[in-house]
């Protein structure tokens, strides 16, 4: 992902002069701001059962819990009712799972791992006023998580040894809703929101929630 990182930055600041030059950038609607949030997603888009067939312990992972933070840059135009959004999440199981015992003659262990991120660029048409705002994002990015799951039973059938790795990297996509609290320069956005990522022959989809803390300049 480091090199797909570098390069949407570039794009972005070599993008940045062109963007002054034609005045897209405005103050008078508002100065720059940042989020940085608490997220928690759910798998269940990405439930799989095929290892509850193979081994009776195995993790159901359309429950597992995931969460994480956002970072995010907000942008004003010159339109009023449009920001632009700089961003990036990293994320990881809650509930990582790993049990059992492993010895040369009797094993039964089972391993689970789910974590990821990515960084994005996007727009944020919406209503700001003052005190209360109610915003959308719509952003694309390049994003990779991963979904580890090992099984090794020999102790009892039906018998199972498993090492199945899934893993999306490339392009993906985030977008949410948000209904947004100011007091000053502080104030509270939650939202939801929803991300995908493809690529690598695997993709993810999660829903959830996001509570950031914003801060305007």
């Amino acid at each position: 992902m480091c090199k797909q990182t570098v390069i949407l930055i570039a794009l972005f600041l070599s993008g940045l002069p062109a963007f002054s030059q034609e005045k897209w950038f405005d103050e008078s609607n508002g100065k720059p701001g940042v989020e940085i949030g608490y997220l928690y997603l759910y798998n269940n888009l990405n439930a799989d059962n095929y290892f509850k067939f193979k081994y009776r312990n195995a993790t159901n992972n359309g429950d597992a819990s995931i969460g994480g933070i956002s970072l995010k840059l907000n942008i004003p135009t010159k339109l009023e009712y449009l920001d632009i959004t700089v961003g990036s999440i990293f994320v990881k199981g809650l509930d990582l799972l790993e049990y059992g015992y492993v010895n040369p003659q009797y094993a039964d262990n089972h391993d689970y791992i789910i974590n990821g991120g990515g960084v994005y660029f996007g727009v944020s048409p919406g209503i700001r006023g003052k005190i209360f705002s109610i915003t959308t994002e719509f952003g694309i990015g390049f994003f990779s998580f991963k979904e580890y799951v090992g099984i090794v039973n020999i102790s009892r059938d039906p018998f199972a040894d498993e090492h199945n790795l899934k893993a999306s990297y490339g392009p993906g996509a985030i977008s949410s809703v948000s209904l947004g609290i100011r007091i000053w320069k502080l104030g509270i956005n939650p939202s939801v929101v929803a991300i995908y990522s493809g690529g690598a022959g695997a993709s993810f989809t999660f829903y959830g929630f996001n509570l950031p803390i914003t801060f305007q300049f």
